[in-house]
């Protein structure tokens, strides 16, 4: 098992027994720190030795890939969220995900009111 493996694997136990995350929940964050880990990995980097710049340009790969706005926001969610969870368990000196916004949503156009 490598370090991202196993910084994966503790952060998805804490998530179950700190927040009593659900299955499904665990499922998702699981499978969106496994895909930046390969994204990582493509670039010879890994969770320790990523940074603001990597980060981001992981989400650029994402909306590259044309992934919906909702997928890229969970997917830098799950990234904000490991990278807490690294800093408080002192794992890094630092939080790279610390300053990084989401992909913004979208507003869809009013509807409108059909004379009855």
């Amino acid at each position: 098992m490598s370090d991202d493996d196993r910084w994966i694997s503790t952060f998805l136990e804490a998530q179950a027994a700190e927040l009593d995350a659900a299955r499904n929940t665990l499922l998702a964050y699981g499978r969106d720190l496994s895909a930046f880990k390969n994204f990582l990995e493509s670039r010879k980097c890994d969770f320790e030795q990523a940074d603001k710049a990597m980060i981001e340009a992981y989400m650029i790969d994402c909306e590259a890939e044309g992934l919906a706005t909702a997928t890229r926001a969970r997917r830098l969610s799950a990234v904000k969220q490991l990278y807490r969870f690294a800093f408080e368990e002192g794992w890094r000196a630092d939080n790279p995900a610390l300053r990084i916004s989401g992909p913004g949503k979208t507003k869809s156009l009013p509807k409108t009111l059909s004379e009855a």
